[in-house]
C-alpha cells in the first residue's frame, strides 16, 4: 500500500497548483474591509482581493450616501491590480454623514466584481478651538475682552468675537435672544474688543468665539462684573467747526457724582470705535472743554469722546461721536458700484451686425472702431476685467466745486509728488477765473461741468478729497449701469441709460450745460454718455485680453470716455467709445481748435461702509 501513497500525493499537489493558477486568470475574490482614520471630511477606505490578477485592470472602493449604487454611478477611489489588502484615502466627504461602500475589482472584459456592502460614518465638523481670558479695563459701563484661537479646526476662520449677556439663563451663542455679540480685531496672537453700554454693577457671562463657513467654535464661559459706581456724566460731543482743513469739537462735565477728578478731556482714534485714553488723550483745564484736531484732511474719520479720571473709579468715558471731516461727496450723491465680475470692456456686441463676434448680443454697441478692439486686431473682442467695489459721483465735478478746491488748496500748480509744478487749470479753456486772490465762476456756469481742468488738476482734486480719478474699466462699468447679462428681461443700452441719445446726453451743442439735466442710467448716474467728456486715470493703449493698466506712453496720452457736448455724431457717445488725450497741453481738434472746454472729470472713492 505504501508504494502507491507518493504518486497520489504528487497528483493532489499538482492538481492544486493547476486550480490556483487557473484562479489567477479568472475572477477574483473581493472583500470589503472596515474603514480607518474616519474624520469629518476624510476616511481611509480598505479592501482585499485574492486571485484574478491576470485579467484585473484595477481595484478599489466605491461609496455613496444611497444604499443602491454601483461603481459606475458613484464616487470611488482605485489603485492598480494586485492581491492582498489595499488602503486608499478619500476627501471632501460631508461631516456627520452615513455612507455605504463596496470594494470592487474591474476586469478587462468590463466585469465588475464587488465585495460585501458595508457602512461608515464621518465625524462632526472640527470647529475652531477658542479660549477666553479675563476682561480688563472693566469700568462702570464698559470692558475690554480678550480671546485666542488655539486651533482653526477643519476650515479657515472667517471672524472672531465675543458673546455676552447679563441673563443667567440665556443660551450664550450668536443670535440667541438676550445675547449681545461684538466682532474683535487681531492683537498679537489673540483678538480683542471693547464693549460699551453695559449696566452699572452688573455681572455678565462671556464667551469668545471664532466662526467658519460651517459654524462657530466657542470658548468656555467666564464672568465679569462692571463697577458699581455711577460714572461721571458728560454732555454729548458737538461739532463747533468742520471744514476741509479744520475740525473742532466740544463737550463738558455735567455731573461728577461726588467723585474727585484727577484729569479730564478728550480721547480719540481714527479706527477704534471706542477710543480710550491710550489712543490719544487731550487734557482739559475747564469743565467745558474743546479740542481742535491738528491732522485734519478732507474725509478723514475721527471717533471722539470725553473722559475723566477719578480717584474713586479710574477712567470714565462719555458717549462716542463719529465725525467725518468735510469732503467732496457730490453733495451726498455718491453711488456704490459692486461689479458683477468678471466684467467685459470695449466691444460687447451688436444685434444689427450679427456677423461680428459678440459677448452680449443685446449690448448693440453701434459702429465698431479699431481702437476699441483687443491689441491691434480689427476683430471686436472684449477685454475681461475683475474690479473691486468702488463709489462714483452721480454728477461730473462742477465749476462751483472746483473753485472751492482751488481756494482751499491755495496754489495754481500741484504742490507735491510726481506731478509737482504742473498746472491745475488751462485758464483759456476754463469757466473759472482767478481774480483778486480767489477763484470764481459766473453764477450761470456754477453747476456746469468743470472744464479746462488739467489732468493733473483732476488727479489732485480727487486725491485732496480722499478719492481717486476712476480708471476706464471702472468708468465703463458705471456707464453701462453695471449690467452684464444675457437675460432678455434686463436691458442693455447703446448709451448710458438709453438707446435714445437725446434722453441721456448733451450733444451737438456749443458749450456744456448744467449737470443732471438729462435722464440718469440704471445706477442713477448722470451725463455719462455726454456733456463734458471725462478724463480717466488710465494711460491710452490697445486693450489686452485680460484688462490691465497700460504704462505711460512717451506721448502722455490718457483715456477719455463718454461724449463731448459739441460733437454731432451719435457713435461718439456709445458706452464703449474712447479717445486719447495728450495731458501736456490743451487739446486741439484737426483744425487747431481747442476742445479742452468740453473735457471734465468725475470723482470716485473707496466705499465707506461704516
Amino acid at each position: 500500500m505504501k508504494k502507491f501513497l507518493l504518486p497520489i500525493l504528487l497528483l493532489f499537489f499538482f492538481g492544486a497548483c493547476t486550480v490556483s493558477e487557473k484562479n489567477k486568470g479568472g475572477l477574483p475574490t473581493v472583500e470589503t474591509l472596515p474603514v480607518e482614520s474616519a474624520g469629518s471630511s476624510s476616511v481611509v477606505l480598505r479592501g482585499r482581493t485574492q486571485g484574478g490578477v491576470t485579467d484585473m485592470l484595477s481595484r478599489g472602493v466605491c461609496f455613496s450616501t444611497s444604499d443602491v449604487f454601483t461603481f459606475r454611478d458613484s464616487p470611488s477611489v482605485s489603485t492598480d491590480a494586485g492581491e492582498g489588502e489595499f488602503a486608499l484615502r478619500t476627501y471632501e466627504l460631508v461631516p456627520k454623514q452615513q455612507y455605504y461602500m463596496m470594494a470592487f475589482a474591474v476586469m478587462r472584459d468590463g466585469t465588475i466584481v464587488y465585495g460585501a456592502r458595508m457602512t461608515f460614518s464621518t465625524t462632526d465638523y472640527q470647529l475652531p478651538t477658542v479660549s477666553v481670558s479675563a476682561a480688563t479695563d472693566v469700568l462702570a459701563t464698559e470692558a475690554t475682552l480678550h480671546g485666542k484661537v488655539e486651533s482653526e479646526g477643519d476650515y479657515p476662520v472667517a471672524s472672531r468675537g465675543f458673546v455676552y449677556t447679563d441673563s443667567p439663563t440665556a443660551t450664550l451663542q450668536i443670535g440667541e435672544p438676550g445675547v449681545s455679540s461684538v466682532l474683535a480685531t487681531l492683537s498679537g496672537d489673540g483678538f480683542v474688543a471693547t464693549v460699551g453700554d453695559l449696566g452699572i454693577g452688573t455681572q455678565y457671562r462671556l464667551r469668545a468665539y471664532a466662526t467658519t463657513e460651517f459654524g462657530a467654535g466657542y470658548s468656555d464661559e467666564i464672568n465679569f462684573t462692571t463697577l458699581n459706581i455711577r460714572p461721571i456724566e458728560f454732555s454729548p460731543v458737538t461739532v463747533l467747526e468742520n471744514t476741509f482743513t479744520t475740525l473742532k469739537v466740544q463737550s463738558s462735565i455735567t455731573d461728577l457724582h461726588g467723585a474727585n477728578v484727577e484729569s479730564f478731556g478728550f480721547c480719540w482714534s481714527n479706527d477704534n470705535a471706542l477710543p480710550q485714553v491710550k489712543n490719544s488723550p487731550y487734557k482739559a483745564t475747564d469743565n467745558s472743554f474743546t479740542l481742535s484736531f491738528d491732522d485734519v484732511t478732507p474725509g478723514k474719520v475721527f471717533y471722539v469722546r470725553p473722559y475723566a479720571k477719578t480717584i474713586e473709579t479710574g477712567y470714565n468715558y462719555g458717549a462716542v461721536l463719529r465725525v467725518k471731516v468735510l469732503t467732496y461727496d457730490c453733495d451726498g450723491g455718491m453711488v456704490k458700484v459692486v461689479p458683477v465680475n468678471p466684467v467685459y470692456l470695449g466691444w460687447l456686441g451688436d444685434y444689427d451686425q450679427p456677423e461680428m463676434p459678440a459677448k452680449f448680443s443685446r449690448a448693440h454697441d453701434g459702429v465698431f472702431a479699431v481702437n476699441m478692439s483687443v491689441g491691434k486686431s480689427e476683430t471686436p473682442t472684449p477685454s475681461v476685467a475683475t474690479i473691486e467695489p468702488f463709489c462714483i459721483a452721480k454728477y461730473e465735478v462742477t465749476n462751483d466745486w472746483y473753485c472751492r478746491f482751488l481756494n482751499v488748496y491755495g496754489s495754481t500748480t500741484v504742490k507735491d509728488g510726481t506731478w509737482k509744478g504742473k498746472e491745475l487749470v488751462w485758464e483759456d479753456c476754463a469757466d473759472v477765473r482767478y481774480e483778486n486772490g480767489i477763484w470764481t465762476v459766473d453764477e450761470s456756469r456754477k453747476n456746469c461741468p468743470a472744464v479746462g481742468v488739467t489732468w493733473f488738476g483732476a488727479l489732485e482734486f480727487c486725491a485732496f478729497f480722499g478719492g481717486f480719478l476712476p480708471n476706464e474699466a471702472q468708468w465703463e462699468v458705471a456707464a453701462r449701469g453695471n449690467i452684464y447679462s444675457n437675460d432678455a428681461s434686463i436691458p442693455m443700452y447703446k448709451y448710458s441709460g438709453s438707446d435714445n441719445l437725446d434722453d441721456v446726453a448733451v450733444w451737438n451743442k456749443t458749450s456744456c450745460e448744467p449737470v443732471g439735466q438729462k435722464a440718469p442710467n440704471q445706477l442713477g448716474l448722470y451725463d455719462m454718455s455726454g456733456n463734458a467728456q471725462e478724463m480717466t486715470s488710465s494711460w491710452y493703449g490697445y486693450y489686452k485680453a485680460t484688462y490691465t493698466e497700460n504704462p505711460m506712453s512717451s506721448q502722455k496720452n490718457i483715456v477719455l470716455r463718454g461724449g463731448r457736448a459739441q460733437r454731432g455724431r451719435a457713435e461718439h457717445f456709445q458706452s464703449n467709445s474712447r479717445d486719447a488725450y495728450v495731458v501736456t497741453a490743451p487739446a486741439k481738434d484737426g483744425g487747431g481748435n481747442s476742445y479742452s472746454q468740453f473735457i471734465g472729470f468725475r470723482f470716485a472713492c473707496t466705499p465707506d461702509d461704516e
